[in-house]
């Protein structure tokens, strides 16, 4: 199972500190050429479709203005193994049946019409198209699934989870291993401890994460053995949540050279320093669930700690 850093523009180079750490990228404006900011580039690579982001937009780009932007970024990535994924319509803003069948029917004709573009370019066998999987129960998972399968599709994601309880989005995770097998699944944005354990216990292929992102944003810093999350104390964070004014022992390759500067709040280089630190903490954690289910396994030894030696 492998823990894909989710990676935008303006983030830290994570692979500058862990070469083998596989990123997912969106094919957003934004991120236009940027994979040329890396001196180290990542060798696994899932780009997506910037899908959530398209959505919101009052002009959305066409399926092959999208496959374009995805060409860009493969282009300038050198990567060994990539993953194309498709123009989706996520369901995270739909509240009505009606329009959840319309997304989930959308995502399948876009499906369709992207493998067909796909298959024109003759790509090389390290590239391979992800089918979106888009459902709202069971049912909707099941057929969804399905018409992908009949697609042609070999590799998978489920998106549309993040807005649910933890508990639903592991029953969801489920109902599409089921179907397309938990080798073949990749699932988008879940990185709850609980999800973790529950998607290795699955056997999932992969999963993709912000957290230690977002969480370096808004002034927080996670510790592993055990995992846990701090506030900054110069932060205007509730009073009852759990707060640090001076870093704690730890080994990641920001501390090993100043562990004060990811208690520097700002400006934007200190938070890119806190990301990187958090990426370490969570990717222990990540490994120490793996291990734990499989019992010690040397492949699980996480790619963190193998970049240290």
């Amino acid at each position: 199972m492998e823990f894909f850093m989710s990676w935008s523009h303006s983030d830290a180079l994570f692979t500058e500190y862990f070469p083998e750490c596989p990123l997912l990228v969106s094919a957003l404006p934004d991120n236009k050429g940027t994979m040329k900011k890396f001196r180290l580039k990542p060798q696994k690579l899932i780009i997506d479709c910037g899908s959530v982001f398209h959505v919101k937009q009052k002009y959305r780009p066409t399926l092959k203005d999208v496959f374009n932007a995805q060409l860009s970024l493969l282009e300038d990535s050198g990567a060994t193994s990539v993953q194309l994924v498709h123009f989706d319509e996520p369901m995270l803003t739909k509240t009505t049946l009606s329009d959840r069948y319309k997304a989930m029917e959308r995502t399948l004709f876009n499906a369709y019409e992207y493998l067909k573009l796909f298959s024109i370019y003759g790509f090389s066998q390290h590239i391979q198209p992800m089918g979106v999987i888009q459902g709202y129960d069971k049912a909707s998972i099941e057929y969804s699934a399905y018409e992908l399968i009949k697609m042609g599709y070999q590799r998978f994601g489920i998106g549309s989870l993040l807005a649910k309880h933890y508990t639903r989005q592991i029953e969801m995770i489920g109902f599409a291993t089921d179907m397309v097998g938990p080798q073949n699944l990749h699932v988008f944005g879940v990185t709850g401890i609980p999800q973790m354990h529950a998607m290795v216990e699955l056997g999932v292929r992969s999963f993709d994460s912000t957290r230690p992102t977002m969480a370096a944003a808004f002034f927080q810093v996670f510790y592993s053995r055990p995992f846990r999350t701090y506030f900054l104390s110069s932060s205007h964070a509730k009073l009852s949540s759990p707060r640090l004014s001076a870093p704690l022992p730890c080994e990641c390759p920001v501390c090993i050279q100043n562990p004060e500067d990811i208690f520097k709040p700002s400006p934007r280089d200190f938070m890119k320093l806190r990301s990187v630190h958090n990426y370490y903490h969570l990717r222990i954690a990540f490994n120490d669930i793996v291990q734990e289910k499989r019992g010690g396994d040397e492949r699980a030894i996480s790619n963190v700690l193998r970049s240290r030696n």
